[in-house]
């Protein structure tokens, strides 16, 4: 993987302008006087969720565009946040040739080392949707709802071989993916399992990159990735950085 070259950013809507300093309208303290802690979460939310989805319209922009024909695949689907996005931007590019596949526990996080985690919140449970809510809220979104399918497990359980070749034998190749799994052990068997997967132009998007250990990207999800880089016989370079917290990779052969 490159880190030499420049990298777009998929950005935030533009900040609402003033006639006169300092020029953006920013709310002073009679406007934050009631400020709250869950004001702060949807504050963060509506932030995080604005660049993930300014993420997706470029992505699928950049599909279209390029003329890679594929699936979307999603390791970890809690809320169908990212993956409505996906359904949504695939439709606006009139992708019908696309399959959407739901990678998920629907059980929440798996056992966690407390040594090898950086929030006190993922504990074993965390982070559930299950997969009949999952199948409802894809079904209310109503968008290529007959093109989903979930592959419920653990990943170390689930993300088998003998289910990568079977994918691969129905013409399974990984257009765009999403490794939004949290752990270091879920992304190494994420990522092992997309190696037969993935083509030419295939973006992988980290969702957390940058998140948690302090913001280094030596440790958990992106650890799991440089090593699995450093192995593969693909070549990953960086792309879009997603928010703070994560980044996409293009897919291209190794010269």
């Amino acid at each position: 993987m490159s880190s030499e070259h420049k990298h777009c950013h998929a950005v935030l809507p533009p900040v609402r302008r003033k006639n006169g300093e300092p020029w953006v309208d920013l709310p002073g303290g009679a406007e934050l006087a009631a400020w709250s802690t869950d004001d702060q979460v949807r504050y963060n939310q509506q932030n995080r969720q604005a660049a993930k989805h300014a993420f997706y319209v470029s992505a699928f922009d950049f599909l279209h565009d390029n003329d890679i024909r594929g699936d979307y695949l999603e390791f970890g689907c809690h809320r169908a946040r990212t993956f409505r996005m996906a359904l949504t931007e695939a439709r606006r590019q009139n992708m019908d040739f696309m399959r959407f596949y739901a990678f998920d526990s629907f059980a929440g996080l798996p056992d966690c080392d407390p040594e090898r985690v950086w929030t006190k919140t993922w504990t074993k449970g965390a982070l559930k949707t299950g997969e009949d809510e999952f199948k409802a809220i894809i079904a209310g979104h109503g968008v290529y709802a007959d093109k989903v399918r979930t592959v419920p497990g653990f990943y170390d359980q689930s993300l088998t071989p003998q289910l990568a070749a079977r994918l691969k034998g129905e013409d399974c190749r990984a257009a765009l993916i999403c490794v939004d799994c949290d752990l270091y052990e879920s992304a190494v068997s994420v990522l092992g399992f997309l190696e037969p997967l993935l083509q030419p132009g295939a973006l992988v998007y980290l969702d957390d990159m940058f998140a948690g250990y302090k913001g280094s990207p030596l440790k958990g999800v992106y650890k799991a990735f440089r090593e699995f880089a450093a192995a593969s016989a693909w070549h990953f370079e960086p792309h879009i950085q997603v928010g703070w917290a994560g980044r996409s990779f293009v897919t291209c052969e190794k010269a």
